[in-house]
């Protein structure tokens, strides 16, 4: 097994070499998910490395980095209520970064599957009044994965139609 410091090191190859395997950040994840399987509550030390690759302008753009995504949605319970709030401002900051439709729908599914519907609604709509086509279609991903998972009728269903009427007033920038 990988330690943290072994990782640090592949991460920032990655982001150096423009020659690298296309699959070093899936296996990345796969290292750093590894180290999570065994611990009931993720370190911070391990977070930071989420936080930091989640952030990075240069693997934001890399297809390969939606392989963290599964990690942090299977290990999400295992994340501290500070970790989760840091996690999402990352994800709605960074929400332009991530250029591969992998990548968006994935972040669109761990906002509306792992946040309370209303936390997840407040991020599609910064991402959409962002005006970014990259964040537009994340939160566009989010919403359709509420569609399909909340009740048809009460207040978060409602909610969600408020969010809907709000994207179908602007096209995408």
């Amino acid at each position: 097994m990988e330690t943290l410091e072994a990782l640090r090191l592949r991460i920032q190859a990655c982001r150096r070499d423009s020659r690298w395997k296309s699959n070093t950040l899936s296996d990345i994840a796969f290292s750093l998910d590894n180290l999570t399987l065994a611990i009931p509550v993720i370190p911070n030390e391990i977070f930071l490395i989420y936080s930091e690759i989640l952030s990075d302008a240069v693997l934001g753009e890399k297809p390969h980095t939606a392989s963290f995504i599964p990690a942090l949605f299977s290990d999400f319970d295992k994340l501290s209520d500070a970790q989760q709030d840091v996690l999402l401002d990352i994800l709605i900051q960074h929400a332009s970064l991530y250029r591969s439709q992998i990548m968006q729908f994935s972040v669109g599914d761990i906002i509306a599957r792992k946040y309370p519907c209303d936390i997840a609604i407040q991020a599609f709509k910064k991402m959409w009044e962002s005006h970014n086509l990259h964040a537009r279609n994340i939160a566009h991903f989010g919403a359709n994965v509420l569609s399909l998972t909340l009740p048809r009728e009460g207040s978060e269903r409602n909610a969600l139609r408020r969010l809907d009427h709000i994207m179908e007033m602007g096209s995408p920038s």
